[in-house]
This record gives C-alpha cells, sequence and structure tokens, in this order.
C-alpha cells in the first residue's frame, strides 16, 4: 500500500509536551479513558474511527493513537478536541485519580488552544481575494473545504483500503485505487492550505481533475462501484461540492447500474443453477 505522506504538526514539539501532561498521556493512557471510552469520545467530538489502523502504526495504545490522531486534524478539529478534553477533565465524571489541573498547567494548555484558534483566524485574514477566481466566494470555499474535506479524506482512506483487500488484479481498478491515493493526498494538502491561508484556485481544481479521471475509471469497469456502491457516490458528491462542479447524469447512472447489476446477479446466484457452472 502506498504510503501517505506525514501532515506537518500543527502543535510545536514543546506545547506537545504540555498537552501530553494535562491529559496524562505517559505510559500509554490519556486521562482515564478505558479504551471503549476513548473511541467513543473521539468518535464523538471529530467524527473519526480511533481504531483505524493508520492510527495503530506506533502502537496501539491510547497515548500512542492520539498522537496519530492530532496532526491528521486541522487546526480548529485540534483545538475542538483539545477543548473538549480540557471539559473533561474539570468535569466530576472523572476518576478521582486523575487531579485537579494547577493554574499553571491549565494556562500553559489553553495558550497551547489559542494557537491553534488563531491560525484558523490568520488563515482567514490572509487570503486575497484576487488570487481566487470561483464562482464562490473564498469565505465560502474555505468554510465548504473546512466542512468536508476531513469527511472526504477519511472515506477516500477506507475506499481505498478496501478495494485494495479484495486483491483485485485488472488494471483500471488498481489505476482507481491510485487515483484515490492521489486525492487523499492532495486534500491533506488542501487542508494543510486552509490552516495555513494558502488555498488557491489550482489546489481545487486540481482536486476535481482527479475527480474526473475517478469518474472515467469507474465507467471503464473499475470495481468500486460494485464492491463499496454507496460509498463511491458519496465519496463522489463530496468531492464536487468541494470542487463546485456538479455530479454528471452518466457517473449516477453508472454506479446505479452496478448496484442494480449486483442484485441481479445476487438473486440469480440463489435461484439458477446456472450460476454454479
Amino acid at each position: 500500500m502506498p504510503t501517505i505522506p506525514e501532515p506537518d504538526p500543527l502543535i510545536a514539539p514543546a506545547d506537545m509536551q504540555v498537552v501530553e501532561r494535562v491529559l496524562n498521556m505517559k505510559g500509554g493512557y490519556v486521562l482515564d479513558f478505558s479504551d471503549r471510552t476513548f473511541d467513543e469520545f473521539i468518535a464523538h467530538e471529530v467524527g473519526i474511527d480511533a481504531t483505524a489502523p493508520r492510527y495503530s502504526e506506533d502502537g496501539g495504545s491510547k497515548a500512542r493513537r492520539l498522537r496519530r490522531i492530532l496532526p491528521s486534524l486541522s487546526a480548529g478539529q485540534q483545538a475542538k478536541t483539545l477543548r473538549a478534553f480540557l471539559k473533561y477533565r474539570d468535569s466530576p465524571l472523572r476518576d478521582e485519580r486523575v487531579t485537579l489541573l494547577d493554574d499553571e498547567w491549565r494556562a500553559a494548555y489553553e495558550e497551547v488552544i489559542r494557537g491553534l484558534e488563531q491560525r484558523v483566524t490568520d488563515a482567514d485574514k490572509s487570503y486575497a481575494a484576487s488570487s481566487w477566481t470561483g464562482v464562490r466566494t473564498i469565505r465560502e470555499q474555505v468554510a465548504i473545504v473546512r466542512g468536508l474535506a476531513p469527511v472526504a479524506l477519511r472515506e477516500i482512506d477506507e475506499l481505498a483500503s478496501l478495494i485494495e483487500s479484495k486483491r483485485f488484479n485488472d488494471p483500471v481498478t488498481a489505476d482507481a485505487v491510485q487515483c484515490l491515493r492521489e486525492l487523499h493526498r492532495q486534500l491533506g494538502e488542501l487542508i494543510d492550505a486552509i490552516d495555513r491561508g494558502s488555498m488557491t484556485r489550482e489546489a481545487v481544481e486540481a482536486i476535481e481533475a482527479n475527480r474526473e479521471k475517478l469518474t472515467g475509471y469507474v465507467k471503464d469497469g473499475a470495481k468500486l462501484a460494485m464492491v463499496a456502491p454507496a460509498m463511491t457516490f458519496g465519496i463522489m458528491h463530496l468531492l464536487s461540492w468541494l470542487s463546485g462542479v456538479p455530479v454528471d447524469s452518466t457517473m449516477v447512472s453508472t454506479i446505479y447500474g452496478s448496484i442494480v447489476a449486483s442484485d441481479v446477479l445476487k438473486a440469480i446466484s440463489k435461484k439458477s443453477s446456472l450460476a454454479a457452472n
């Protein structure tokens, strides 16, 4: 499987030490969370699966996974997640073994959060209208990318991994998976650009160009639509919203045809002895 480049960390190493101290991450723990409650917390706060293999590449402990999860999030999402952890830490729900946070560490931790939130504010201010020629306003595009790009990133990674696990050997499916991986890289860079205030129309257009390539592969018989039609269709729509270019009707009919064909084949296999020949 191709290696996906690691995003540049938005939290400096010294600041990450503050985060780890406040969240009691020594020894692989995160506060008093069990594996189950940690996974539920992450799913609720940022909508991602904390059990995904990519977050366990350094080990499966909660602390090791959180060290992987945080850099994968946008600046706004990281700030939101850290604030949610602080709220939980201050809650009477926490275990008595988690002591009250003293003022010095609280101030340092909140400064890390404010730094992330300031990145979002600075990015918004740094966009120049003259560098954006899309139909949407720059603020509209930024809002859409912030909301949808992380979702598309996760869905694309899951679809690519699912198709790879099936071990198809036809070239068009292999090309489609490679296109998914390239889209994943482009979306990661787009999220990073949003955080740094450097998103360009060219970056969005490059994603649209790859979406069109992926559409072509599906039309040519790539197994994406047959194996996971709903996920494929959903990804196409997410990418369409990101770029502002509607999904064409032939794409809809192609995936719909794959769904129908799959159902028909299942019915035949159950009812006809020819299926075994």
